[in-house]
């Protein structure tokens, strides 16, 4: 009989009140030979032209992130099983 010894451990995940929260339209990708930098930003439209058409756009950068490389090939095979089509 092999039995696992250990304690069980439950995981909390709570956004703090200070925490800031944000949805991101565009992001770009980097790389070093030692890390991954992800940044995210939010698109601005500007207003409408006289015909109803937005002519000008703007980005903003909210946020960069960056780990190392073996965290990312953990996450690029993370979100490549999670976006897969299953046939």
């Amino acid at each position: 009989m092999n039995e696992k010894k250990g304690v069980p451990i439950e995981r909390f995940f709570e956004q703090s009140p200070d925490a800031i929260s944000f949805f991101s339209d565009f992001a770009q990708v980097a790389h070093t030979g030692n890390e991954m930098v992800i940044q995210f930003y939010e698109t601005i439209p500007g207003p409408p032209g006289v015909e109803g058409h937005i002519a000008k756009v703007r980005t903003r950068l909210r946020a960069t992130i960056t780990i190392g490389l073996a965290h990312a090939q953990t996450l690029g095979k993370l979100l490549t099983e999670k976006v897969e089509v299953k046939q």
